[in-house]
């Protein structure tokens, strides 16, 4: 039977598993940045599109 990490060896990884959540929470927060930026963008130029289409078809 395999022995359990001792406590040194157990904090280290708690501490390394709380940075990891950090970094990921991090990279989360940029994406739904991101993510929001272009919607926008997008979403304005879709709507653009679509009223030059109607002056085009007129």
């Amino acid at each position: 039977m395999k022995e359990l990490p001792d406590e040194k060896t157990l904090d280290k990884l708690i501490e390394l598993a709380e940075d990891f959540e950090q970094k990921a929470k991090s990279l989360c927060d940029l994406a739904t940045e991101i993510d929001e930026k272009w919607r926008i963008k997008l979403e304005t130029r879709r709507k653009a599109a679509i009223e030059q289409s109607k002056i085009l078809t007129k």
